[in-house]
């Protein structure tokens, strides 16, 4: 990430704080609650942030997903500063091409997590429900510890009623063949919930030799079957 885009953030913090923030040096992955920051502090700081870069709210609704880490918010910061005229780390503006790229690399990190990430930050006991969108009959043969089932097929408005607006809502499948996770995604974003998809869902999670639960933990059977059908 720039020195620039870093010096904006840390700008930022600073005036919610009231105090110093030094960022230079912290993993990007701190999350903002270890800085000071709660919910509404949050959010206070990413609106402020996207008002002074110009950016149409209405237009870019996707961008009041609230940060939880310095690399969520940075990812957001990069983009509209950088199509706000921002110049890049030779002090030249980047060209259209590199915009795009980097604005599509700092969407997944803010938009996606990885097993081994994930495992990170629910052993920080960060507030973070792991979200099981597959079928039932999939989640009770398997799934990860912890994670809760709710079938995307299922989501409704009167079901979502029911769960807290605070944590961050991290969903999954079985895998890279399985697109249920990002339907479960779009049905929580679409209701307002903080959410990422966990990158290569049940399957890269138990490659990382992380805990399962269910009826079939820990073995190693192939089903033809796919639980996407929800």
């Amino acid at each position: 990430m720039s020195a620039a885009v870093k010096d904006k953030v840390s700008e930022y913090l600073e005036e919610a704080l009231g105090e110093p923030v030094d960022v230079v040096g912290l993993p990007e992955d701190t999350t903002l609650n270890a800085l000071g920051l709660d919910s509404l502090t949050t959010i206070s700081v990413l609106v402020s942030l996207l008002e002074d870069c110009g950016v149409d709210l209405g237009e870019h609704a996707d961008s009041l997903v609230t940060p939880s880490t310095l690399g969520d918010l940075y990812g957001i910061a990069g983009r509209f500063m950088e199509a706000d005229g921002e110049s890049g780390p030779d002090g030249e503006e980047p060209a259209r091409g590199q915009r795009s790229q980097l604005d599509y690399y700092q969407e997944k990190l803010a938009y996606e997590i990885d097993s081994a990430d994930l495992r990170t930050a629910l052993d920080e006991g960060q507030d973070i429900v792991v979200v099981d969108g597959r079928s039932s009959e999939s989640y009770e043969r398997e799934h990860i510890a912890g994670a809760i089932s709710v079938p995307h097929r299922s989501i409704s408005q009167e079901l979502l009623s029911g769960y807290p607006r605070t944590p961050l809502y991290v969903a999954y499948c079985d895998g890279i063949g399985c697109n249920a996770s990002t339907k479960t995604a779009i049905k929580l974003a679409t209701a307002g919930f903080r959410v990422k998809e966990l990158i290569g869902g049940l399957d890269w999670w138990k490659r990382d030799g992380h805990a399962t639960e269910g009826l079939e933990a820990g073995r190693l059977v192939h089903h033809a079957d796919c639980g996407c059908a929800g």
